[in-house]
């Protein structure tokens, strides 16, 4: 009869001990990728692509780099180089902050030299579990803070809406 372990590590002298332990890894590896996008989560698929409008307020920036934001240029993730979309139009605005007084009420002022920008960018995400995947990886968010960048400028702003292409604004 045979010993579970021999004098060189093998179980019943066919297979190593780190074997088995990478086997399990393995195994443990394919059941979590499986799980994490099993049968029902097609987020890597192209049949579930769709046209989103979504809309990006960018707070506070300069003249000089407010206007390098132009219609029709891409944007990217500043992280991840992910496509967010393409520029369709920017509407730039005074910027104002709210601020205490002495007395300690608040008012709202004009912050000089500095302009509040709002991008909407068309973008082609994937759709999975009822959330938008811009170049399948970055997630879109309401209210999510964004670092992006075009060829000529970078910016961080807040994701103010996110609309599917030919959804009705109600």
């Amino acid at each position: 009869m045979r010993k579970i372990i021999d004098e060189k590590g093998r179980f019943f002298g066919l297979i190593s001990f780190i074997d088995v332990i990478v086997a399990a890894v393995v195994i443990l590896l394919a059941i979590t990728v499986f799980t994490k996008f099993g049968p029902g989560d097609t987020l890597l698929g192209a049949s579930n692509t769709r046209e989103v409008t979504y809309t990006v307020k960018i707070f506070g920036i300069r003249d000089s780099n407010a206007n390098l934001l132009l219609p029709g240029d891409k944007l990217y993730a500043a992280d991840t180089e992910a496509v967010l979309g393409t520029i369709r139009e920017v509407e730039i605005n005074s910027a104002f902050s709210v601020e205490p007084t002495v007395d300690g009420t608040y008012v709202k002022a004009k912050v000089e030299d500095r302009l509040d920008v709002i991008l909407t960018i068309d973008a082609q995400c994937s759709f999975s579990n009822d959330r938008y995947y811009c170049d399948r990886t970055y997630e879109l968010n309401g209210n999510a803070e964004v670092w992006m960048h075009t060829k000529y400028s970078e910016v961080h702003g807040t994701i103010m809406t996110i609309m599917e292409a030919g959804a009705n604004k109600g």
